[in-house]
């Protein structure tokens, strides 16, 4: 019977089962529960949107998905492993499959650090047998595949758009070949156009890479133009 039930959840690339999330504010009553009880799967390929007002726990929610932050109560299972409870030489193996691209793009890179030297690290973490050129075909690669001139590896952070810094981070995590992503507000600070090119980009990874995606939104427009499903986290009763 467990191993029908771990083969049923590995169906997903990542589901949650019964989470309950609180916050401890200022004096004795003054607790905020954000969840009780809830529970999501996203499958491969499948692109869930996440919508709620600010405050309600949507970054919150991604965070306890990838294991940055821990529930009251409830499990996460990473490609039907209990990763509450696994150890952490599994945990260390499962962590670059479970990627997260952030709201600020220019938070992503060190200013200080060229692009291509950010990107460099991951591959160079990923494939310690590469040649020097095995490393920049890569990297070359990836910018590729998020649609940015290889010659962009080569420019500080500053000297790029908000929108190329957001496909850059995007390019960073699919050389974790990653099987489950939390883009978390990806284009709230950038203009109309470039939200359009990043939420089409989204959804034709998905499809080709078959990466299960979490996209939180507080725009419900755009969740209905890119998610097959739509959740919604209401504050005022604190229910999926």
């Amino acid at each position: 019977m467990a191993e029908q039930r771990v083969e049923k959840m590995a169906d997903y690339c990542i589901r949650a089962e019964n989470l309950t999330k609180s916050f401890s504010g200022k004096g004795r009553n003054n607790s905020k529960v954000l969840y009780r009880d809830l529970s999501l799967a996203v499958r491969p390929g499948e692109i869930v949107g996440l919508f709620g007002p600010s405050g309600c726990g949507k970054s919150t929610l991604g965070d306890i998905l990838l294991s940055l932050q821990l529930p009251d109560r409830g499990n996460v299972f990473w490609n039907g492993v209990n990763v509450l409870q696994a150890g952490r030489k599994k945990r260390k193996a499962l962590r670059p499959l479970f990627q997260k691209i952030h709201q600020d793009p220019g938070s992503s890179f060190p200013p200080h650090q060229l692009v291509g030297e950010a990107l460099y690290d991951i591959v160079r973490l990923r494939n310690p047998a590469l040649a020097g050129e095995g490393y920049r075909q890569q990297m070359a690669a990836a910018a590729q595949e998020v649609h940015l001139d290889e010659k962009l590896l080569d420019r500080y952070p500053i000297q790029l758009s908000g929108g190329e810094i957001q496909r850059f981070a995007l390019a960073r995590a699919l050389l974790n070949n990653p099987v489950f992503l939390v883009a978390d507000e990806p284009t709230s600070r950038l203009d109309y156009s470039v939200q359009a090119n990043i939420i089409r980009l989204l959804m034709r990874l998905a499809e080709k890479r078959r990466i299960g995606i979490l996209l939180i939104s507080h725009d419900r427009s755009l969740l209905q133009v890119a998610c097959e499903r739509i959740m919604t986290l209401k504050e005022e009763d604190n229910k999926i």
